[in-house]
């Protein structure tokens, strides 16, 4: 199974990156065996995320010599001290990946280890690199103590094989570069998030009218940080009048993930879900002793009619039960837009 649904709804920027002692792009020979992956490290929510998986995945490689079926991966995550975190406290080991079955992951593996803050991973493949499983890693036992709402923190990921690179680049969401939507970096680098030193926000997918079909719009509500026993949310979406009707218009939660059908729900239970006279109304009861929450849900049948693009507007939201009595609220569009070679 190869990892290459991650770039499914996104754009990606890749290079190659050499590692060891030589620059790949100045080998005489191209014959040379080599091996690429990326390796992308998950953001972690302080106070929330107890573990950080990190992914391998999608090798690159053929025709290796026995000798070079052998591949070091070396991730320094001592960066993490200078926010109070003691590397002596961390472990690592394999874990399910996110984007499939738990046999489908890890089968590569031969060794393991953390020392001083340093992951050792020897990954052994056939002499098809593209052959092997994706690796997922859990890194654990950190605690941080000094941190800022957001900060970018980079990994050194190395290998003393020559034959070894790692591809470089990043993963863009819609909202990059927002409050909703962290880019995701193919090369060790993660944002490290505190949520309660952010406002709730409002994060919202753009709607496409195109062929006066049913269109939907993924809503997310992020950067929670419950006070209350019961966390109300109202959003008004009366701006769509303007473009069609509320007959037909639906809401439901979305999945937490394409494999399960879990509420896209974190820290808390999402107890109910409405819409009435352009108002979706949700209550979330939070875990015991969180300090983040989060939910994800869909508008659906909706019937819009736009001429030009209408660019940059926004719902108004009201939270109850939070910490931070002030929102924050990101744009979206509505546009008419058809599928490249639909003419």
């Amino acid at each position: 199974m190869k990892r290459r649904d991650l770039i499914a709804t996104g754009s990606v920027t890749l290079i190659a990156a050499g590692s060891g002692c030589m620059n790949f792009s100045e080998r005489e020979s191209q014959d040379e065996p080599r091996v690429s992956m990326p390796v992308t490290v998950d953001n972690i929510r302080v106070g929330f995320d107890t573990e950080q998986v990190i992914e391998i995945f999608d090798l690159s490689g053929s025709q290796l010599p026995e000798e070079n079926q052998e591949h070091n991966v070396r991730i320094d995550v001592t960066p993490l001290e200078q926010y109070g975190v003691n590397t002596e406290d961390l472990s690592v080991e394999t874990t399910q990946g996110r984007y499939g079955p738990t046999e489908a992951y890890n089968n590569n593996v031969d060794t393991l280890d953390i020392t001083d803050g340093t992951i050792d991973l020897v990954i052994r493949t056939s002499e098809d690199a593209s052959d092997a499983d994706p690796i997922a890693l859990a890194l654990t036992g950190y605690q941080f103590t000094d941190v800022e709402a957001v900060t970018e923190v980079q990994y050194d990921i190395q290998s003393p094989d020559d034959h070894v690179e790692f591809r470089q680049g990043s993963f863009h969401g819609d909202k990059s570069g927002s409050k909703c939507g962290f880019a995701l970096s193919l090369d060790g680098e993660f944002t490290l998030v505190d949520p309660q030193l952010l406002s709730p926000t409002l994060c919202l997918n753009s709607i496409n009218t195109y062929r006066d079909r049913e269109s939907r719009q993924d809503i997310y509500v992020e950067w929670l940080t419950p006070e209350a026993d019961e966390v109300v949310i109202e959003i008004d979406i009366s701006l769509l009048e303007e473009y069609g009707t509320i007959e037909g218009v639906t809401v439901e939660p979305l999945n937490k993930s394409r494999n399960s059908d879990e509420p896209m729900v974190w820290g808390a239970t999402l107890d109910s879900l409405t819409i009435d006279d352009w108002i979706i109304s949700m209550k979330l009861v939070p875990d015991a002793g969180t300090n983040y929450a989060s939910v994800g849900v869909q508008l659906g049948g909706l019937n819009l009619t736009v001429g030009d693009p209408v660019r940059a507007v926004s719902y108004d939201m009201t939270v109850e039960g939070d910490v931070d009595e002030t929102v924050e609220t990101e744009s979206f569009d509505i546009v008419d837009d058809r599928p490249d070679g639909d003419h």
